[in-house]
């Protein structure tokens, strides 16, 4: 497990990014405004049939999914969110852009291969804004 943290300073404006890969069912802290890449070890996800990404907010407690990618002979339909982009290369990875307190909650990526589903979650805490 590696966390990485790496912060920019550009005249009196900071872009902060959080990058992090992340064990299952691990808990992972931001800070409102920073850019956060959760990336989930998982393998051959590239020869995967479909992958989403499913957000169960904490303070809502509404699960909706916020990104979908299908491949091959998979029929779904591709699901995208603003600020939200999902990458996958030997691992499947999630940037979350500009996070706030409504993105706190629970980040599951589902790996569909045939008849097999592999997933793996992770909690993410935004932390006030100070």
């Amino acid at each position: 497990m590696k966390f990485i943290s790496t912060v920019f300073v550009l005249v009196n404006f900071a872009l902060v990014s959080v990058d992090a890969l992340l064990a299952d069912g691990l808990k992972i802290e931001a800070n409102h405004g920073e850019d956060v890449t959760l990336s989930f070890p998982m393998d051959k996800a590239e020869e995967a049939g479909r992958l989403r990404i499913i957000f169960t907010s904490e303070t809502t407690n509404e699960t909706r999914l916020i990104a979908q990618r299908c491949a091959g002979s998979e029929r779904c339909d591709a699901v995208e969110t603003p600020g939200v982009k999902l990458v996958e290369r030997g691992s499947v990875s999630v940037t979350i852009q500009r996070v706030n307190s409504s993105r706190s909650g629970v980040y599951k990526v589902q790996v569909f291969n045939g008849k097999y589903v592999f997933e793996r979650n992770v909690t993410l805490v935004v932390n006030a804004v100070q």
